[in-house]
């Protein structure tokens, strides 16, 4: 493997997470808002 191609596929690696990123923590926000307006977890000790 050459030293453009290995450049290549860094660059697209880097722009796949930079799109990815984003989306995955928007997903958990969601969840953990959803959570949220569910109120709070009940108390499995009592």
């Amino acid at each position: 493997m050459d030293i453009a191609s290995m450049i290549m596929r860094a660059s697209i690696v880097s722009i796949a997470w930079i799109a990815f990123w984003p989306w995955a923590q928007l997903k958990r926000l969601k969840e953990l808002e959803t959570r949220a307006a569910a109120g709070p977890a009940p108390d499995p000790s009592s």
